[in-house]
Order: C-alpha cells, then structure tokens, then sequence
C-alpha cells in the first residue's frame, strides 16, 4: 500500500510541534497490527509514553488527521553497551562484530558497538571502509579523523597489540542541528576484510524498506536476530545532553535531537525475543538477498525496563548517500 503525497504531507506539517513539545515519542506510518501484520493495513502510528495518559493536543491531531491512526505506548533509546556477548577477534574483518574506539572518554566508559559492514568508497572502490554508528566509533564532540578504531573492543586490560582495524575517516549525526537522517560513521581498514556479515553471509546492494518486508541482523550482543518492518518515515526525539543546545522552531534551547525518514523494526516471534540490545548499535539490516535495509541505531520498548522489542534503524541509501559510500 503506498501512502498518498497529501497524507505524507500533512504528517511532516504534524510532527515537528508534537515532538519538539516532546508530546510524543515518535511518529510513523506501519502496520496497524504488529502480531499479524498487513502491508496492506497501514495507518499512522503516533507513539507516546503513557498510553492511559494522551496529551490532548494528540488527542486533538489523531481526530483531525486525513488517515487512519493509532496511538502506541512506546519508548526508544539508542542501544550503547553493556557488557560481554562476541568480543573476539574477527580476521579477516567482517560485518557484525565488536568494534570500539579506543581513546579515552571522559566517562571512563568504552562505547563498544558492531561493525556492521565492510563497505567501499562511492568514488574509489578500491577504498574500504568499515561501517558503524556515530555514538559507537565517535562517541563525542571530542572525535577527530584519525582516531584509532580497534576490533574487538578494549578490554579491561586495554587495547591488545593486534587489535588495531584502522583509523576514524568521516561521520555524518546532528550535532549541532535539532534534525538528522543518519547516526553513522566510518573507519579506513588497515587489515584483510570481507563484504559479508557473520551468520549472515555476503550482504551487496541496498533496498528500499517496505512495512512487512521481513529482515535480519547480527549484532556484538545478540548475535543473529530476525525481525519485519512494522513502520517506515518515522521521526523520534532522543535527548543528548552532551551535545551543545539547538533552538527549537518555538525558540525554546534544547538538547534533544529528531531523527527523521527512520524504520522502525519488530522481532519476529518466536524466532527471536528481541530485535536488538544493547551494543548491537552499528548493525547493518538486511533483507531479501541480502540488500541492505538500514543502519540499526536504537530500540525502543512498551515501557522502560521491559524487553527491547522493537528497533530502529536509519535507510541504507541514506548512509550511503551522507558518507559517500557504497555497500
């Protein structure tokens, strides 16, 4: 089912208010049922923290909107690290592994996530790069080119001579604006690599996300997980009080950062619990043929402290086109 331009338009007028009020949680269109999903019974999901407490500006947007719509109970975070799962060395590299900056941040904390793909150079395919998140390989405003990125993550030992992978190359996040497409980075590789994911196999070429699409990850934490499409063109706040305050379009300063044209992705049952956890940040989606979906970044849960259902993940082209790289 496509959604008509207007509706797709009236959506975008929708979205910027609610959420920079931080009204709700995010916005997308998906499938209206999540246990037997239809791509052909799309509506406007509009999520929030408290389902038994709806602001009534919501109230007042789902009444007039010109689609059907939905009201979820639903919280997002991007998924930075615990601890354990895959840290070994992976040679050659390949997709879906531990991966880590090894500089030292200021929180004392490693920001371990996945290398989610071995991808190459738009302009100069002989050039490769390896693919992750922002908030795994950069972690701060404090990142430069030429940071050391290591595989597998430091332990508690630190960096074992070996691990060196390569060095920090380019980035694309909305550090300093309030909207973004992307949470990615990438790393020149200094050791032998292969295009393909572990479990996964060889990933090539990219595809367009569809509700219903069914799609798979590997990740540092979970290992291989699979799940479907339940939402695309969503738009979610997250607030990053590390980064320097935006002004809202109301002149309000904040903190909080909007990640739009997102896909928002839910484990398939019973095949998996979960779509991802913490430290699967970096992850590269992939659906039929192993074509790229997206970059998965976050995930989000019917309420705090409950399982990590549901994932999100920004568009493949999208990555491709903010970082000049091809998978």
């Amino acid at each position: 089912m496509n959604i008509p331009p207007d509706v797709i338009a009236a959506k975008e007028a929708l979205e910027d208010p609610l959420l920079e009020a931080g009204l709700i949680t995010g916005i997308d269109f998906g499938v209206r049922d999540e246990e037997q999903p239809d791509p052909e019974d799309l509506v406007l999901r509009i999520f929030v923290a408290d389902a038994a407490n709806v602001p009534p500006e919501v109230d007042a947007a789902t009444q007039s909107f010109p689609f059907p719509t939905v009201v979820i109970q639903r919280v997002f975070e991007i998924t930075q690290t615990t601890t354990l799962p895959d840290t070994q060395r992976h040679r050659p590299l390949v997709g879906g592994v531990s991966v880590a900056a090894s500089r030292f941040v200021p929180s004392g904390i490693i920001h371990a996530g996945t290398l989610g793909a071995i991808v190459t150079d738009s302009l100069d395919p002989q050039t490769q790069y390896g693919l992750s998140n922002y908030h795994v390989l950069c972690v701060d405003l404090n990142r430069q080119a030429g940071d050391e990125i290591v595989q597998p993550e430091p332990s508690a030992l630190g960096v074992i001579p070996g691990d060196r992978a390569g060095a920090l190359h380019d980035w694309s996040f909305p550090e300093t604006t309030m909207d973004g497409r992307v949470d990615a980075a990438i790393f020149t590789v200094e050791l032998a690599s292969s295009p393909e994911v572990a479990d996964i196999g060889p990933v090539s070429g990219t595809i367009d996300a569809a509700s219903g699409m069914l799609v798979s990850k590997r990740g540092r934490t979970t290992g291989q997980t699979f799940g479907f499409i339940s939402g695309t063109g969503g738009s979610y706040p997250l607030d990053f009080p590390q980064l320097p305050p935006v002004t809202t379009s109301a002149g309000v300063s904040t903190t909080m950062r909007v990640f739009k044209n997102q896909i928002q992705i839910h484990a398939d049952f019973p095949q998996s619990i979960v779509f991802g956890d913490h430290g699967d940040s970096g992850s590269v989606v992939v659906g039929p043929g192993n074509q790229v979906v997206g970059l998965y970044w976050g995930s989000g849960s019917d309420a705090p402290g409950n399982p990590l259902t549901f994932g999100l993940a920004c568009t493949a082209t999208a990555v491709e086109s903010e970082l000049g790289i091809t998978f």
